[in-house]
């Protein structure tokens, strides 16, 4: 389930250099995080009225828990999505690269792991960390020297995902997943909302005359819809249904998965050549997450209880 969710990612990255185009070409004077927070912002409004059609069971359970819980998903998980996309508005930034470093959460998660949660990694998850960094630094080609303030923002937006799978973690394994998940997305549109409203530009672009026009654009809605509908209500609902099987850092690995198929999503459309880095570094992840599944893993009793 949490390997379809990296399926789902990786079409994601796609949307979120797409989608905002339109908003972009409008905006004369480039401001990132108004373009950023508006688009955003309609994917979670979009997801918040779809997930009570597509899934009604989110509404049953709405009670103070869940409503916390969710908050504190949609708190981590905005943020990290809105520092992801200022990074991913400059032009050095293609969505295969944005993938491959926000997989560095894999380095942060077993670190926030340990401080918040005193759960030491097992020896499989030891084992993968390294060869996940690895193949997610050079399944693009060796690293340049130096990183741009997009890379760094892209970092950044990586130890806060880290930070969201601690907590998606700790949060679901109490209470209802449907409905913290519909907690979550609110929390999301509204949080979304506010960094809009507060962004400078965001009265520019409101009363700009081809907002119109470039909300009505089949790349703003197309990818809307797709990140609304599949890469919010059903990937999240997954993920916090299903996060909390494994450990965060297991997790953490499994996730890096998402720029695997990012690169071949890009070589499928053709917008990408296969190279022997992208071989090597999708081979590296390959390791980790075999490592991360069955080295050190406990295994269960005939009876089905857990040891």
């Amino acid at each position: 389930m949490l390997l379809l969710v990296c399926l789902i990612w990786a079409g994601a990255f796609i949307c979120l250099e797409v989608g905002p185009q339109p908003l972009q070409e409008i905006d004369d004077t480039n401001h990132r995080m108004a373009v950023s927070a508006l688009y955003l912002t309609v994917r979670f409004a979009l997801a918040a009225v779809l997930m009570p059609l597509v899934l009604p069971g989110a509404l049953k359970h709405l009670t103070l828990r869940n409503l916390l819980s969710g908050a504190a998903l949609g708190l981590c998980f905005s943020m990290h999505l809105l520092t992801q996309m200022v990074g991913m508005s400059y032009i050095d930034m293609e969505p295969g690269k944005a993938a491959f470093l926000t997989a560095l959460f894999v380095v942060f998660a077993p670190l926030f792991a340990f401080l918040f949660l005193r759960r030491k990694p097992r020896l499989g998850v030891l084992i993968g960390v390294p060869f996940a960094t690895l193949g997610a630094m050079f399944i693009g080609g060796p690293p340049e020297a130096g990183l741009s303030l997009a890379a760094w923002l892209n970092i950044v937006a990586a130890a806060v995902y880290a930070v969201q799978i601690v907590v998606t973690d700790v949060v679901t394994r109490k209470g209802n997943v449907l409905s913290q998940t519909l907690a979550m997305i609110v929390a999301c549109a509204l949080i979304c909302g506010a960094a809009f409203a507060l962004s400078p530009g965001a009265a520019e672009l409101a009363a700009n005359p081809g907002l119109g026009e470039a909300l009505a654009d089949v790349r703003f809605w197309g990818t809307e819809l797709y990140l609304a509908l599949v890469s919010t209500v059903i990937a999240l609902a997954l993920v916090n249904r299903w996060q909390r099987e494994v450990s965060p850092n297991h997790a953490a690995i499994l996730f890096t998965s998402t720029p695997v198929f990012a690169s071949v999503m890009s070589l499928i459309a053709g917008l990408e050549v296969l190279s022997g880095w992208l071989v090597f570094g999708a081979a590296m992840i390959l390791v980790a997450n075999l490592s991360a599944q069955f080295i050190g893993r406990r295994q269960q009793p005939a009876n089905g209880t857990p040891p």
